[in-house]
């Protein structure tokens, strides 16, 4: 079954700012559509008020991308599952408003939907999505900008294939951009900052500047790095990705190499090993050592 999870904060609760937090999952699809929003401090703010919100939210988003059901939509306030499924009554006007919204919803499309409360252990991504105050948003094809068209882009066959595969797609897997590699030879590589600055233009190079914020040597060869896989024809939002993946991935392998050099290192030798008790045996085993 498709599945939505969905969760909502208000800090302080109430009368606070809230967060927003959703995650849609299509069986048909590889990937999860991650989505979240806050809103400013209101008097009218509540936790409850954003728990339906999330929830909307989601449902929009599922119908977006086509869902048509059987749908299991999850939470862990068990309130407004329960006024879901008909069991709690809603009370609140402006609750009442997005309950309708969201009931108008299931109707308009004939969705297969079935409501069901979880531990907030079993809800810790749409959690966490809900108290994270950068905007997660999923970008979908139709509106993915490029610098650009990868045909037109200087890059062989085999890059341009895997680029324009990963620009059809709203979340392309990790795996795909572990995979996108640089042709040798790029004419690109050799470019300085300044120059892919030129090339790009100002609204690219404003991107690539608010991704990697700084004027330091790792900074600037992020920036170069981004501006690199525009020109190549990436769309905008994955050159950015791709950056901070290639990234990610070379801390991580880093620290693994050290890890290992730290364990050699502190790992004694053979000739230094702890000699096991010769108490009661007629040798030693290390007899150029010791007498016997």
């Amino acid at each position: 079954m498709d599945a939505i999870t969905f969760d909502g904060s208000c800090t302080p609760n109430p009368g606070g700012c809230m967060g927003l937090g959703w995650v849609v999952t299509l069986q048909s699809n590889s990937y999860s559509i991650l989505g979240n929003d806050r809103l400013e401090k209101d008097t009218s703010n509540n936790a409850l008020f954003a728990e339906y919100l999330a929830l909307k939210k989601g449902m929009l988003e599922y119908v977006k991308a086509q869902g048509q059901g059987p749908l299991t939509v999850m939470g862990d306030s068990q309130t407004v599952i329960y006024q879901m499924r008909g069991i709690y009554p809603v009370v609140d006007e402006e609750i009442w408003g997005i309950h309708r919204d969201i009931t108008n919803i299931i109707r308009e499309y004939e969705l297969d939907i079935y409501f069901r409360w979880v531990p907030r252990m079993q809800n810790q991504q749409a959690d966490k999505l809900s108290k994270t105050k950068q905007k997660v948003r999923l970008i979908y094809p139709a509106d993915r900008e490029t610098l650009i068209d990868v045909h037109n882009a200087h890059v062989s066959a085999n890059l341009r294939q895997k680029i324009n595969e990963m620009n059809s797609l709203p979340f392309p897997a990790n795996a795909m951009f572990r995979r996108l590699r640089s042709d040798q030879g790029d004419i690109l590589s050799d470019k300085s900052l300044s120059e892919l600055q030129k090339m790009a233009g100002e609204k690219a190079v404003k991107i690539v500047s608010d991704a990697f914020p700084g004027k330091k040597a790792k900074n600037r060869y992020h920036q170069a790095q981004g501006l690199m896989w525009m020109l190549r024809g990436l769309g905008m939002d994955l050159a950015i990705r791709k950056v901070s993946f290639d990234t990610q991935c070379k801390k991580q392998d880093n620290g693994s190499s050290n890890k290992r050099a730290r364990k050699t290192k502190t790992q004694p030798s053979q000739a230094k090993k702890k000699m096991p008790s010769s108490r009661g045996s007629k040798y030693y085993l290390n007899r150029r050592t010791y007498a016997y």
